[in-house]
């Protein structure tokens, strides 16, 4: 139940496991930049000064998560510099996390058109019936997390579990963002009122 607890905030030691100020941080940029954000920024994301530096940057975030895992690629990096990425501060969202996202973020709008006829896939559908009903998706998806880190720790924390719990939490939430999208189109649709027929006295 400790490890619950975590999961959902806190702990019984009153410790966060994820700081909800700092990681609101990224929500509020997320909505910054999806509304007129990325349009001001763009000068600076078509330039080839930010495809180099967050080139180098994204190569350099891969070797100190390589190095975590590898100890023969940990000995070739400076202690110094090693410490100061790892481990990963989750908690308090590290600088170089939110940096690590907005590089992702710089790409993703500098390399992948508005008007690219992949988003029409078939495949992509379902999340962005999420993305338009991201406040219940969101609101859900706590509760599931909890259910699924139940299951995790109680049942099996094996990888055919993670993916099969992952896939469930998925298409539970896919579910959702469908049925609110309906149900939302059908409140807005107009009611049709059976025209009442006086009878002559």
């Amino acid at each position: 139940m400790r490890g619950l607890a975590r999961a959902s905030g806190g702990s019984s030691l009153g410790v966060w496991y994820f700081n909800p100020f700092a990681w609101q941080f990224l929500f509020t940029f997320g909505a910054w930049f999806a509304l007129g954000g990325s349009a001001q920024a763009m000068p600076f994301i078509r330039s080839r000064t930010a495809l180099v530096l967050g080139t180098a940057y994204l190569l350099f975030a891969l070797v100190m998560t390589m190095a975590g895992r590898f100890d023969e690629l940990r000995s070739l990096i400076p202690p110094e510099i090693y410490g100061a990425f790892n481990p990963n501060d989750k908690t308090n969202l590290a600088p170089y996390r939110l940096l690590h996202f907005v590089v992702f973020a710089f790409f993703v709008v500098r390399l992948l058109p508005r008007e690219w006829p992949g988003l029409e896939w078939p495949i992509f559908r379902p999340a962005i019936k999420c993305g338009q009903q991201s406040l219940e998706v969101f609101c859900v998806g706590i509760f599931l997390s909890f259910a699924a880190h139940f299951v995790l720790v109680e049942i099996s924390g094996a990888v055919w579990m993670q993916v099969m719990v992952s896939t469930v939490g998925i298409l539970m939430m896919s579910a959702l963002a469908y049925y609110r999208s309906w149900s939302k189109n059908a409140d807005k649709a107009p009611t049709k009122i059976k025209p009442i027929v006086a009878a002559a006295g």
